[in-house]
């Protein structure tokens, strides 16, 4: 999202995460209900807010009429198609499109209801936005880096910003953020340094990580405790 050089390097390029991220936990699942679910309800232009590195094109673009990706700098491929504002006025047309996707984004929008009414401006009446938010993560792409959701709270920014949620889903329970949060720690916490052997151990407790806590969460009944928030709302007509 903002202008972080190092950081931007390190985008995602493609859309699925694999067990030896230390993001797996959190972004698998919300891949899969992109590709399950979020497929079944674009039509039009999409616009991708916040496209990064474009992870999700080869997921879409086949869908929509044409895929459109936008952010506040240039990625490291040299692939965003508008340079924006993410706080400011969208420059594009009043109803310009049938579909935006809005991904681990809004958490970093200082008004993040102002900014739903520019993506409703921007949105034919009718059309769809695939918005995910982090309910639980840590601080990153700091400092820009200014909320979380919860359900009500989410609802409450849709309605105010004419938008009809379609449905809210969740990915992720308390396992995941337990194996997230530890899995954190060691990714941006102090390491070992021992050439060689500090690597085999790090990415060895990824995998074996990533694969234990998915597995217990999918024992837990209680989703109370959400990673994140998956919407898919749309543009009401006549406002």
């Amino acid at each position: 999202m903002r202008n972080n050089t190092e950081h931007r390097e390190k985008r995602r390029t493609g859309a699925r995460t694999t067990l030896l991220s230390p993001h797996y936990l959190s972004v698998r699942p919300l891949e899969d209900w992109l590709q399950r679910v979020a497929l079944h309800y674009v039509h039009g232009v999409l616009l991708d807010l916040g496209c990064g590195n474009k992870p999700y094109a080869g997921m879409f673009i086949k869908h929509v009429d044409k895929y459109i990706g936008a952010d506040v700098q240039q990625n490291s491929q040299n692939t965003v198609d508008a340079i924006i504002d993410i706080a400011g006025r969208l420059p594009f047309e009043e109803a310009s499109f049938g579909t935006v996707l809005s991904t681990q984004v809004l958490e970093h929008v200082e008004q993040p209801g102002v900014h739903l009414q520019e993506i409703a401006r921007v949105l034919r009446p009718g059309g769809i936005l695939v918005l995910t938010v982090p309910a639980s993560y840590m601080l990153h792409e700091e400092p820009f880096d200014y909320h979380r959701f919860t359900l009500y709270g989410i609802k409450h920014l849709l309605e105010q910003s004419h938008f009809t949620p379609v449905r809210i889903d969740t990915t992720g329970g308390a396992w995941r953020l337990i194996g997230q949060t530890f899995i954190n720690h060691k990714s941006f916490g102090r390491r070992w340094t021992i050439p060689l052997l500090s690597g085999v151990v790090y990415y060895s407790t990824v995998l074996l990580g990533n694969i234990l806590f998915s597995v217990l969460d999918d024992l837990n009944t209680n989703r109370k405790d959400p990673s994140n928030y998956l919407v898919i709302a749309r543009r009401e007509a006549g406002k």
